[in-house]
């Protein structure tokens, strides 16, 4: 009869265990989801992270047209200016 209850205090003591550990993974989950929804309230509003694969593309074209227009206006002016000094100096 010993050895019975000594089983049942051993499944006894390991369900509480398993109790224990489910309530922990639990608040762990609770936990993470809270945390997700932080770094999800984080992420920029862009298409860049957008799951459509059209739409991402789409975004980093034109952001490589607006940057290719930006990098090529100081030129732009230059050649302009270049052009207006060398037309001065050829109706001389």
């Amino acid at each position: 009869m010993t050895d019975e209850l000594t089983l049942q205090d051993e499944q006894k003591l390991t369900l509480e265990l398993l109790q224990d550990r489910l309530e922990d993974l639990q608040a762990q989950i609770t936990r993470q989801e809270g945390e997700i929804e932080a770094l999800n309230q984080r992420l920029p509003d862009t298409n860049i992270i957008n799951p459509n694969f059209l739409v991402r593309a789409f975004t980093v074209w034109g952001h490589y047209v607006v940057a290719g227009f930006i990098i090529a206006i100081p030129f732009i002016c230059l050649s302009i200016f270049f052009v207006i000094v060398m037309s001065l100096f050829t109706q001389q």
